[in-house]
């Protein structure tokens, strides 16, 4: 079960999302640390780097990135070691994600991709996602862990 999140978010993201999620996270009694980006660029796979090494460090449990659509934070955080990311938009991805992948991170699109697009999730929906996100358990069956260990093999560029 997830005891601590590490949250980062780039410069699209409405800091009304980070609210929503502290308040959630608080009133569920679990702790996070948030990680801000200081650089100039504000560039979301420097942030998302950091993220994984704050959660490295301190030994979160998972992570919670934001970022414009989503899209790029899924990616950098997919690349990290021992990261399952998903990027739901809705409750079964969430839940699936969970239960059969033991996934550890969550990204959510929260930000104004360009001006022709929007494609941010509403806070409500956010929360619902997160809540089945992180009350649901890992499955734990043989085919999900064979897969999982089949996934560390790739990411460390190993041999099926």
């Amino acid at each position: 079960m997830f005891k601590k999140f590490i949250i980062a978010y780039d410069h699209r993201v409405d800091k009304k999302y980070i609210d929503k999620i502290t308040q959630y996270l608080s009133g569920s009694n679990i702790e996070y640390s948030v990680v801000e980006d200081d650089s100039e660029g504000n560039d979301y796979p420097i942030l998302a780097y950091k993220a994984y090494n704050k959660y490295k460090e301190t030994g979160a449990s998972g992570m919670i990135l934001l970022c414009g659509t989503g899209v790029g934070m899924n990616v950098v955080a997919n690349k990290c070691d021992g990261i399952r990311s998903v990027l739901p938009s809705e409750e079964g991805s969430a839940y699936f994600a969970r239960r059969d992948e033991d996934a550890n991170c969550i990204v959510f699109a929260a930000g104004k991709a360009d001006e022709r697009y929007e494609v941010k999730i509403c806070k409500r929906k956010m929360i619902r996602i997160l809540d089945v996100f992180i009350n649901t358990e890992f499955l734990g069956e043989e085919r999900h862990a064979r897969r999982i260990g089949q996934i560390s093999k790739i990411e460390k560029g190993g041999k099926l």
